[in-house]
């Protein structure tokens, strides 16, 4: 019996040590929605809810109709088979714990109402204002007023990307986000989020050491290589007219074009046929043919006048 006794005391120590103060965030005016965390195991027959140890509302079934007490008093509902209790209109007097009882054990957990602002609508601050001319890194900040407005987060989204939780300052670098033509950013609570315009990157176009922007350096790149291109055709056309290189032995009556020549079976540039081994035209065909000579007059006794 004792030891049962032990494990009890144990086990409700346990239960002490795990609770927790949830915090359950509203806005004056808003709504204040509390759940039973976890949902009951079984069947609910008695609900009692209290604010700050005071009676909130009561339900007990078969015996106690629905009933809220204080100023909760027509501006809260209870769902019986669930034990979610909603209130609205709230105002900071509802800021506290609230706790309840199902079945008539004490839940471990209490929940915290918490006032919060609504959040601002935020502003891309770009630093230093000379951002973009000297510098090779900038600051670019959320700007906006969340004083009140309880726990908050920021992101960021660039140009027309995805947005990407981070901190309220965001560093820009040539390096880095010189692609990057625009920012924005969004900040948020438990209850709402807003975003900023969108603001242009200074530092867009500027990825390089000097400050010449991509699509420059492209240019700047397109034009060297046609600019190389265009002096190499020149350089071609130079060494063909002066017979330099590749074009030297080409088109030329000098001696020296035999160096040009190609090489024999002995590795010897092939020799010019010579002069005595030239096909001759054929004119010795008369050679063998007598000529005639005029007859001698005085063969013929013809007189010479």
């Amino acid at each position: 019996m004792e030891k049962m006794a032990a494990f009890w005391l144990l086990f409700a120590g346990l239960n002490f040590a795990l609770a927790a103060d949830i915090p359950q965030y509203f806005m004056k005016g808003g709504k204040l929605t509390l759940e039973l965390r976890p949902p009951s195991s079984e069947p609910i027959s008695y609900i009692l809810w209290k604010f700050q140890g005071n009676l909130l509302g009561e339900w007990v079934k078969d015996k106690v109709d629905l009933t809220y007490y204080s100023t909760f008093k027509g501006r809260t509902t209870l769902d019986t088979n669930t034990g979610r209790l909603e209130i609205s209109s709230m105002t900071k007097a509802d800021v506290g714990l609230y706790s309840v009882e199902i079945n008539n054990k004490l839940q471990p957990d209490q929940y915290k109402a918490v006032l919060i602002k609504a959040v601002p609508k935020p502003e891309v601050v770009i630093r230093p204002l000379i951002c973009g001319s000297t510098p090779e890194s900038c600051t670019a900040t959320c700007d906006g007023d969340t004083t009140e407005a309880g726990p908050v987060t920021y992101s960021w989204k660039m140009g027309d990307g995805e947005w990407k939780e981070s901190g309220k300052n965001m560093d820009i670098t040539k390096a880095d986000t010189a692609d990057v033509k625009t920012f924005s950013c969004q900040v948020k609570n438990p209850l709402g989020e807003k975003e900023s315009e969108r603001k242009d990157n200074p530092l867009f176009g500027k990825d390089a050491p000097d400050g010449l922007g991509a699509g420059r350096i492209v240019g700047i790149f397109v034009g060297v290589v046609i600019g190389a291109t265009a002096v190499a055709a020149a350089g071609t056309g130079a060494a063909w007219y002066l017979k330099k290189g590749p074009f030297e032995n080409r088109g030329s009556t000098s001696p020296d074009a035999a160096a040009g020549q190609p090489l024999n079976a002995n590795g010897t540039p092939d020799e010019a046929p010579r002069a005595e081994n030239r096909e001759q035209p054929n004119d010795t065909a008369a050679e063998g043919v007598p000529l005639e000579t005029p007859a001698d007059p005085s063969a013929n006794g013809d007189q010479i006048p």
